[in-house]
């Protein structure tokens, strides 16, 4: 058994030193063929070196936290409207049309026919109410001639005043299907009707402009845009290159609550403003510029808003503090086109980091 674990030993030993020596033998020849490769560069060429990789220098733009003046602007376009304008309609009664005879944008004198209603049936008894008015007035003058007693003359003067009356009664209804412009002005609105069309009491069918008096109009796109506006604010208004002044007339705030959803929401988002003098070249439908100041802070404390940063309804700057950077939270105020104020969190003259 012992020669048997003896010879065993020896085998193994004898594997261990063969595989030593194939180690080795591979050693010397990856040397060997280093030491040729090397040989092969040519003549007077230096190995390269690696390159050393240097950290990047982070160059961090900042801002000095400094004080100044900010505000805040409604900038928007607005239309010249007239002030006076008048709705026409039928008061008494309606009927069938018979024309339009203005469109929108012309203008007109006053007392120009603008609509009128079909009146042939009401011109034919016009027509017969004064032969009847005729004939009660020769009855009269025969009374008068004949010197007839005074009952007699009293029912020939009533006769006479009863056709006078009714031929008025009927001259007045044709003077009623017939819209006239009260002044000279200019067609803002006409109702889309055709001939025959009915047409009810109290129906508007043209709206008419005074041109010479005019005020600016702008519509905003939310309620909340004009939130912050009251009357007599200053307005800077500029048109075909010129400035102007002028101020709020109406703000969503000075109307009285509507119940009628679509009128509220027509107030809410209706600014009319007064001109303290009006453009000679301006006319109804023309636009102009305007801006509003909503909001003054002088001595505030600002930043760019590029150095504001924001995450998860938290608002922080990064400052400065020699080489490094440290995080601060912010309260903001006013908040203009390029600069926000800062109300607490940074200090005057603190470096901060800008955003990319």
């Amino acid at each position: 058994m012992l020669n048997r674990l003896h010879g065993s030993g020896f085998r193994r030993s004898r594997h261990t030193r063969a595989k030593l020596r194939v180690a080795a033998l591979s050693v010397s020849m990856a040397a060997a063929l280093v030491v040729a490769g090397c040989s092969l560069l040519p003549a007077g060429k230096q190995e390269l070196e690696a390159p050393l990789f240097q950290p990047l220098q982070e160059n961090a733009a900042t801002v000095k936290a400094s004080r100044g003046t900010i505000e805040t602007f409604l900038r928007g376009s607005a239309n010249f409207v007239s002030n006076q304008v008048w709705t026409l309609s039928y008061k008494e009664s309606g009927g069938r049309l018979k024309s339009i005879n203005v469109e929108i944008g012309q203008q007109v004198k006053a007392g120009e026919l603008l609509a009128e209603l079909e009146t042939d049936e009401l011109e034919v008894q016009i027509s017969l109410q004064r032969l009847n008015m005729e004939r009660a007035q020769l009855f009269y003058k025969e009374a008068v001639r004949a010197e007839v007693d005074e009952l007699t003359m009293l029912l020939r003067e009533i006769d006479l005043e009863r056709e006078q009356m009714y031929l008025r009664t009927l001259e007045s209804r044709l003077e009623q299907a017939r819209l006239v412009a009260p002044i000279a002005g200019v067609v803002t609105y006409v109702e889309s009707l055709k001939p025959g069309d009915n047409v009810y009491p109290y129906q508007t069918i043209a709206a008419l402009s005074d041109p010479t008096s005019l005020q600016l109009v702008y519509r905003a796109t939310q309620p909340a845009e004009l939130i912050a506006l009251e009357t007599g604010m200053p307005v800077a208004i500029s048109y075909k290159g010129n400035s102007y002044t002028g101020k709020v007339l109406q703000a969503p705030a000075s109307v009285p609550a509507r119940t009628d959803p679509a009128k509220a929401m027509q107030d809410a988002t209706k600014l009319i403003i007064g001109l303290d003098e009006t453009p000679p070249e301006a006319q109804i439908g023309h636009s102009a510029d305007m801006t509003i100041t909503l909001q003054r802070r002088e001595n505030a404390i600002l930043l760019p808003r590029s150095a504001i940063r924001s995450f998860m309804g938290r608002n922080y700057v990064q400052v400065m503090d020699g080489n490094t950077r440290k995080d601060a939270d912010v309260e903001t105020g006013l908040t203009s086109g390029t600069d926000v104020e800062i109300v607490k969190g940074v200090e005057e003259g603190q470096q901060i980091v800008l955003g990319n």
